[in-house]
Order: structure tokens, then sequence, then C-alpha cells
């Protein structure tokens, strides 16, 4: 299983808060003062309020204010990074709201975030270019990508990845009136579109480090053509560019074809599988509280269902468990 994660342990001083502030729901839990206070009258007992706002002050002082989850609590706002073209993940609706299964999954981890912590976050969404994104260095602009990263050993050298939320595959497709029937057809100087700075780039190219062993040899050849995102090569055949094939996100490409674009998927296995998982920026503050944390509700998504539930509205398919595992 690909885990190239950053599981360095929260500070003592974060663990102990959260242990004590919060419990699974984010409720707060007995204290001495609390357990104090029960053996007054109720006259003398501090309000629900008093009590909640003790709490998430302790909770917002024991946290390094350098630290990346210092600054966003201290923020009161965390800076994602979006597609508003990557639909079935993520996309904007025509009210300007973001959707999609990326979309959705970030909203409840900060909304269990905001519980850890004991203060509300509000989500500050980014829409910066993929190829920005993997590259690392980001500078402040944006704090995390919740954004469908797959896990590579490249992109490990720039960014710290959590726990994976879910396992992606990669698929190639052609017009839908092409005669081609498997990706060998497709050796020997074929035309492709795929996403720029994608994995699916970087198979055709002959990059691709992951460690799953089950990844498919490139065509021969391939004649490469880049564009912002996977989506758009399947909207640039669609307004009449020719591409002899496509190579991107399998869920992705059958959501397209779902949607009556004019491409067909090649039958057979993955072209290779990966892991997927959100992203910080190695060269930011301090991370690893943040991922200490994100870890914890990443695992809790999965075991209480969430990650599954929200897979099967947007992907129509449970992607959270990873194939073969």
């Amino acid at each position: 299983m690909l885990r190239l994660t950053r599981t360095t342990p929260l500070l003592t001083a974060v663990v102990l808060v959260l242990a004590a502030c919060t419990g699974g729901g984010g409720a707060a839990s007995p204290s001495a003062s609390t357990a104090a206070a029960s053996q007054t009258p109720a006259s003398a007992a501090p309000s629900t309020a008093t009590a909640s706002a003790s709490a998430s002050a302790a909770a917002a002082a024991s946290i390094d204010p350098n630290s990346l989850l210092g600054k966003v609590v201290a923020a009161g706002k965390i800076k994602i990074s979006t597609d508003p073209n990557y639909k079935p993940f993520s996309f904007q609706n025509p009210d300007g709201t973001y959707d999609g299964f990326d979309n959705a999954t970030a909203v409840e981890v900060v909304k269990r975030l905001s519980q850890k912590v004991g203060k509300d976050i509000a989500i500050d969404w980014q829409t910066p270019s993929w190829d920005l994104i993997t590259a690392g260095g980001w500078s402040g602009r944006w704090d995390i990508s919740i954004g469908s990263m797959s896990v590579t050993v490249g992109r490990a050298k720039v960014v710290d990845f959590v726990n994976p939320y879910y396992y992606d595959s990669g698929a190639v497709a052609v017009p839908k009136d092409s005669a081609v029937q498997s990706i060998s057809e497709l050796n020997g100087g074929k035309t492709f579109c795929v996403g720029a700075a994608t994995t699916y780039e970087q198979w055709l190219n002959g990059t691709l480090e992951i460690v799953d062993p089950a990844k498919l040899p490139a065509p021969t050849d391939a004649k490469v053509t880049s564009l912002p995102t996977d989506n758009e090569c399947v909207q640039a055949v669609q307004s009449g560019r020719k591409f002899d094939a496509i190579v991107a996100n399998a869920n992705g490409l059958a959501d397209q074809v779902s949607d009556g674009l004019p491409i067909r998927v090649l039958d057979g296995p993955p072209i290779f599988t990966v892991s997927v998982a959100f992203a910080l920026d190695k060269n930011g503050p301090p991370d690893q509280s943040l991922i200490s944390v994100l870890n914890g509700i990443v695992d809790e998504m999965h075991a209480d269902g969430t990650l599954s539930k929200l897979s099967m509205k947007y992907i129509k398919k449970d992607v959270t468990t990873k194939p073969g595992g």
C-alpha cells in the first residue's frame, strides 16, 4: 500500500488538549473543573457557553503559533486549493459554490478540524493551476491541497502527504468513432492529450514513480499535448480537436462518458493505481501538528463511512478502499 505520508506525532501539548477538549464527535470531555462544578448549586455552575469558551481558549493556547496549525487557528480560516473544472471531484456550480467529492470531503474535514481545535475555521477556496500545486513552494498562497493529488515519489520531495482518503486509477480513452480497441494499437507516435503535471503525463513520458507494481507500459513514442486539466482534453475533443487518445482519471472519464461526451474508454485493467491524499507544502510553516490532526480525521471518516458515502454520491462507486487491499 502506497503511504508516503509524514507521520510525525503531535506536540505533547496538542495531544493533551485535544484529548481533554474533544471526543470523537467534538463534544467537550469532563475535566476536573467541570467535575467540581457538578458539586456546587446550579446557580453557581459556569454556563455551557463559558465552559466552551474556556475549552476553546485552552486548545488555542496549546498550539504553536508559528506552526501551520497555529496560523490557521489564529486566522480562523484555511486556504484550500481546488479546481472548478474537474467534475466529479471538484467543480463550480452556477451560483459560484464549489461542489464534488474533493470539495465535500474538504468541507467535512474542516468541520471536524474546527471541533478538534475548539474554534470555527472557515474555508477560503483558492484555484491555482495544477502545475503550481504539485511543484510545492506555495509561499502561503494556499495552506493545503484537497484536490485528488496522487502520491508519487517526486511529489513527496516537495509536499507532505496525509493518510490516503481514496485510491485512484488511470485509463485511456479514444474518440467515440475511433477503431482502436487496445492500448497496444496506440504504439508508434500516436497523439495523446493529458492534464499538465499529472501522473498520466508522467506515465506517458516514462517518469512516473509509484510503489504500486501493477503499472502497465506506456505506448511507444507518444506525441503528448498537455492541457491544464484532464477534463479539458475531453472538452477539446468535443469542440473538434483531434487526438488519437486521452489518458486521464478512470472515474472522471467514466463520468464524461455517462454525460454523453464523444469518447470511449478502452477495456482492460487500470494503467496504474495510486493512493490519493491531502498535501501540504514542505517549504511552508511547520506542518507536523496539522498533519497529525488531519490523519486522525481521515481515519475517522474512513471508519464511520463518511468517505464511502461521499464517494458513492459523487463517483457512483466506492473508491475509498485500495483495490486488492
